[in-house]
């Protein structure tokens, strides 16, 4: 959040002071431009794929304060919650990864088994899938904005959040499979938004 001083108020005809940086159309350009470089830092951070639990939980405890309407400063409130969470961040991440490759796994089995033994494999690891996005998001949500020491507490709170919230999750799992899908249904359109929805996709999570 950009610091605000003198030099941006100017005098209105009635005498008045007005800060332009608070005006409507600023603000929103303002969140805009901490939402991308939110994004950025969220991108740099996860490359090493390992560290990708920490910073996405960074991302959100920011992402929780720009929702909020609290004081916010991206990078250093970024880089407080990827050090603070580090541990507990990274334990979740890596549970959840071996689910991921059981799932997936599940996955190319059942296309490798044409039939209806094959189509049960696929449905139960698409319907787990869904519920895996649902505790990620709900469980790194949480871990960004609550202090946790149990990975077992930060993946049941975070199912819990998403069983409370069906609205939030439709949003969420929308905003996540929207360009994977847009890629098999228009390729045209998705090489046109694939590079804004990269930039948007991490701060707006």
């Amino acid at each position: 959040m950009n610091e605000q001083n003198d030099t941006s108020r100017q005098t209105n005809p009635e005498g008045g002071k007005r800060n332009l940086a608070e005006s409507p159309f600023f603000a929103a350009m303002g969140t805009l431009g901490d939402v991308v470089f939110l994004s950025v830092l969220w991108l740099i951070f996860s490359l090493p794929l390992v560290t990708a639990g920490a910073s996405t939980t960074a991302a959100f405890a920011v992402a929780g304060k720009i929702a909020a309407r609290q004081d916010y400063f991206v990078r250093r409130d970024f880089m407080a919650a990827f050090k603070r969470d580090w541990r507990i961040a990274t334990r979740v991440w890596a549970v959840l990864a071996v689910v991921l490759i059981v799932l997936v796994a599940d996955y190319q089995i059942g296309l490798a088994n044409p039939g209806s033994w094959g189509g049960v494999l696929i449905a139960v690891a698409a319907a787990m899938g869904l519920c895996w996005l649902c505790v990620l998001g709900g469980g790194f949500a949480l871990l960004g904005r609550f202090g946790y020491t149990r990975v077992r507490d930060v993946l049941k709170d975070g199912a819990l959040l998403c069983v409370a919230n069906p609205t939030a999750v439709l949003v969420w799992l929308i905003v996540l499979l929207f360009m994977p899908l847009l890629h098999k249904v228009v390729p045209a359109l998705y090489d046109y938004l694939y590079l804004p929805w990269l930039f948007l996709g991490g701060g707006t999570a």
